[in-house]
């Protein structure tokens, strides 16, 4: 557990003195005094979460969702204080994964529970760390700043997956394939992951404008506002971005059809150039019809087998000829 302390009484002329990473027992006595404090868990061992529960005398649904990590994007109200789930969205492999962000907010007290891998937390903590102007704002502009570095980390997902779909699009349009099929089909299915993660968030946000704790200014409705309309805009980006994903779809579709009604195409032409050859061949292997007398050509054999070659050469090639002035072939 790393910590920010900072005196109650925030002098706008005097110098901002902070206190880093206290011990527990420190921790305790500021926050008794009523100190300023961010407490930033990551990944708190049971220890920690039985002295957060002590100290901050959690309600023990929280302590049980601050041990989870299965939850929905939540606002949940408590008289003391506020706690929030917020997800941080991130890529391993070809998967879109979610970091869960728990927040509580106190009265004097900010409170962010969290995995090391979810990094949207460092900033605004260090941010917060080296600007004392925030400090005098009070903890909910901490809870800004934390929503606000969550928000940022989703542009470079969508930039990233806008990239490479415009990409595959491109070579859709060159040549499809079932690895480039499989490939945006992929993209479409963490651009669904990615829309789950936010559409939540986009209410739990609109929820925070709405609690008057959170927004008993206008500066504070203000700076939320701005997240709420950046949460939608990312949400339009994402719905463009999986119709898009579905279009190369189609087109890839399109194109397996259209390849595979020219390869049927090609081999009706190439059928009918032997249809006739076929049917010459057969003719004139016909050996149980008999006359009486027998009826004989009145040419030689060799003059015969050399028309017959000649005739199959000549209509073969002049289908081939008919075909390609019509385009079938």
């Amino acid at each position: 557990m790393r910590s920010l302390a900072a005196p109650t009484n925030l002098d706008e002329q005097a110098e901002l003195t902070l206190r880093r990473n206290l011990t527990l027992d420190k921790l305790e006595e500021a926050h008794n005094n009523g100190a300023i404090l961010w407490l930033d868990c990551v990944d708190p061992d049971d220890d920690e979460v039985r002295w957060l529960e002590r100290v901050l005398k959690l309600h023990p649904a929280v302590v049980s969702d601050l041990r989870r990590e299965d939850r929905r994007p939540a606002l949940l109200v408590y008289p003391d204080y506020l706690f929030l789930s917020l997800f941080q969205a991130r890529v391993e492999k070809t998967a879109i994964l979610s970091d869960e962000i728990h927040c509580v907010i106190g009265q004097n007290y900010f409170l962010t529970v969290r995995q090391s891998s979810s990094s949207a937390v460092d900033g605004a903590y260090e941010r917060a760390a080296q600007n004392a102007e925030y400090w005098r704002r009070g903890v909910t502009y901490f809870l800004y700043l934390t929503m606000q570095f969550i928000v940022d980390s989703y542009y470079p997902l969508i930039d990233r997956m806008s990239n490479q779909l415009n990409k595959l699009e491109e070579q859709a349009m060159v040549n499809g394939g079932k690895e480039l099929q499989r490939s945006v089909y992929r993209l479409k299915q963490q651009l669904i992951n990615l829309r789950q993660m936010v559409a939540p968030q986009r209410e739990v946000v609109s929820n925070v404008i709405g609690e008057e704790r959170l927004s008993k200014t206008s500066e504070n409705r203000d700076l939320f506002r701005h997240l709420y309309e950046r949460l939608l805009r990312i949400y339009d980006v994402i719905d463009a971005q999986r119709d898009l994903a579905s279009n190369v779809l189609d087109l890839i579709e399109s194109q397996e059809a259209t390849n595979l009604a020219n390869a049927v195409g090609r081999l009706t032409v190439l059928s009918m150039i032997f249809l006739p050859l076929t049917f010459l061949v057969g003719l004139f292997g016909l050996n149980f019809v008999t006359t009486s007398p027998e009826w004989t050509i009145p040419l030689p054999g060799e003059w015969v087998f050399g028309l017959i070659i000649l005739f199959t050469i000549v209509s073969g090639i002049g289908l081939g000829v008919y075909f390609r002035k019509r385009g079938w072939l």
